[in-house]
């Protein structure tokens, strides 16, 4: 998710017991170039281990060299080929979802990065590239056969997907084509509920956790113990959803510098503050600061405004060792 899951928000979620993480998609030619934007993305902290840095590009010979540059200069856990993403400035270029219609060249792709990153192989894909041609399952079998280690499926159609239910019936034919290769599942997932019934009725071995975890890093604790029986979990109380957010900026300017950070926190803040009382207001002003220092000033003002009946007549709720859902006292 772009613009999204960088490095502070993946340190945070890590923390809350998410598994597998991936960078942001990384231009392949970008890398090739030496570009300092590619590079930045593709920068983590130890914290964030076990991680896959996603590449995305439309070539052979590109993705390869990318990813030999990135495994010698960051030596990730893992190289993921980004095959499924719809935006439309990737499909044009022949990279992401785009991908889909040549699964031969999938194959060729995952050998060539295998071979020149020395590190395991990934692929995100998707069920096809237009309906009702399905190839999952044939592109899941020749990346295992040129080396893939894992095989993640997003159960949409690259074109004309937004708006359609996932159709988790696909990932169930991706690990039957490929039984004995890991497959993450991915698509609708919403709830632990969710979680628990994709991988009952396909089989797939892990559910990929996407916009749900939009400004809930919280949920992720559950679900690392396989807990898919797990309600859905409360949200924090303001005060404590205030203290994460500033613990993100933190690291966020730390990581980018502090005019960035202020301008990329803008998108999380959004989130994290949805249905607060007097939220709408709060957001609107916070899109104005342009300083770390003025987002500190906002956030403790509007928790010192909350109605003393809102923090008062609310119960301690007890959390999983890690996330406190309500003030001690």
């Amino acid at each position: 998710m772009a613009g999204i899951t960088d490095s502070p928000y993946r340190q945070i979620a890590r923390r809350y017991g998410a598994g597998l993480l991936y960078t942001e998609c990384i231009s392949a030619e970008g890398l090739r170039r030496l570009g300092k934007g590619s590079f930045d993305l593709c920068r983590f902290d130890p914290f964030e281990r076990p991680i896959a840095l996603q590449l995305f590009g439309s070539t052979v010979e590109s993705i390869a060299e990318a990813a030999a540059i990135a495994s010698e200069r960051y030596s990730p856990d893992m190289i993921d080929i980004n095959c499924g993403c719809p935006v439309k400035k990737f499909v044009t270029k022949g990279c992401g979802g785009a991908l889909m219609q040549f699964p031969d060249l999938i194959g060729r792709i995952v050998e060539a990065v295998k071979a020149s990153s020395g590190l395991p192989v990934s692929v995100k894909l998707r069920n096809g590239y237009h309906l009702p041609d399905e190839v999952a399952p044939r592109a899941a079998r020749i990346a295992k056969e040129a080396g893939a280690s894992l095989v993640a499926i997003h159960a949409r159609y690259v074109r004309k997907a937004k708006g359609t239910a996932a159709d988790w019936e696909v990932i169930r034919r991706v690990k039957e084509a490929v039984p004995d290769l890991p497959v993450i599942g991915n698509g609708d997932v919403v709830s632990y509920e969710d979680a628990g019934e994709m991988m009952k009725r396909t089989g797939c071995d892990r559910v990929m956790i996407a916009r749900w975890a939009e400004g809930r890093p919280w949920l992720f604790e559950p679900l690392k113990n396989g807990d898919f029986s797990a309600k859905n979990p409360a949200e924090p109380l303001i005060p404590v959803k205030i203290d994460l957010i500033l613990e993100q900026l933190k690291l966020m300017v730390e990581f980018y510098g502090e005019r960035t950070a202020v301008f990329r926190m803008r998108k999380q803040l959004g989130w994290y503050s949805h249905g607060w009382p007097g939220g709408s207001k709060l957001r609107g002003d916070l899109m104005k600061i342009a300083s770390a220092e003025e987002v500190v000033v906002k956030l403790r003002a509007f928790e010192s405004s909350l109605d003393p009946d809102y923090l008062s007549g609310l119960k301690q709720v007890e959390s999983n060792n890690r996330i406190v859902f309500a003030e001690e006292g």
